[in-house]
């Protein structure tokens, strides 16, 4: 059966539309929830991840019938990063590559932590990658919170801007690299609360999830990636510096 190319643009609208009441930032406060304290906020984040960008994306994909791009590249994707000498899924199995990621991601985070404190213990703020007042926890009794809204960012957002866009803007124009860079600009538009410091920042993560996705072929072990950079910036980094009780 030829799919339709109306079909194609109408889930393209869809999925736009969710980004769109995603970004509203008034959200929460017609439903009271930012007036009764950080964790509700953070429950709350974690709910419209899901509401905005899992099940939709589930859905289109299933109408799509492209419900295996959740665990293997599609192949636009994969000619795509083969235009940049990248091999799709090339690395998925190099274990020293993982490796070398994972201590990457320790090694960063521990030093992050550790250059934080030193700032702290001369009396200066802790350095951050924008402003990130709005998301931070207040108290230790957040932390497991926050550490739901990081996994769900990791997941919600890689499923979303990583696989979903892409693929719908490659439909209808024929271009999975179009289809990236679009979708990786959104990814920080989204991410506009954390100032020009942050959106910067966010377009260096998207150029990392990116490239991760394209060279592991795999969204999942993206989404681990995503996760785990969450869980340094509002769970690991927070306690080393010392949140309060």
């Amino acid at each position: 059966m030829t799919r339709s190319p109306v079909l194609d643009w109408l889930l393209l609208f869809a999925a736009l539309g969710c980004y769109w009441l995603f970004l509203k930032g008034r959200l929460a406060d017609r439903f009271g929830v930012s007036a009764r304290g950080r964790r509700a906020l953070y429950r709350f984040w974690v709910v419209k991840s899901a509401v905005l960008f899992i099940a939709p994306a589930l859905v289109i994909l299933a109408i799509l019938g492209r419900g295996e791009a959740l665990f293997a590249m599609p192949d636009i994707f994969a000619v795509a990063a083969g235009t940049l000498g990248l091999v799709p899924g090339g690395l998925a199995r190099d274990t020293a590559f993982l490796l070398t990621v994972a201590g990457g991601l320790f090694g960063g985070a521990l030093l992050g932590a550790l250059m934080a404190q030193w700032r702290r213990r001369r009396g200066r703020a802790p350095w951050m990658m924008g402003n990130l007042r709005a998301v931070l926890p207040g108290k230790r009794g957040d932390l497991p919170a926050a550490a739901a809204v990081a996994l769900a960012a990791g997941v919600s957002e890689e499923l979303f801007f990583r696989l979903l866009l892409p693929l719908l803007i490659a439909l209808v124009s024929g271009s999975a690299l179009l289809g990236f860079v679009l979708s990786a600009l959104l990814f920080v538009l989204a991410h506009r609360y954390q100032g020009a410091i942050g959106m910067i920042g966010s377009t260096a993560l998207a150029l990392v999830f990116t490239g991760f996705y394209w060279m592991t072929g795999s969204l999942w072990m993206t989404m681990l990636l995503h996760a785990a950079v969450d869980l340094n910036g509002l769970v690991i980094r927070p306690f080393v510096l010392g949140i309060r009780a």
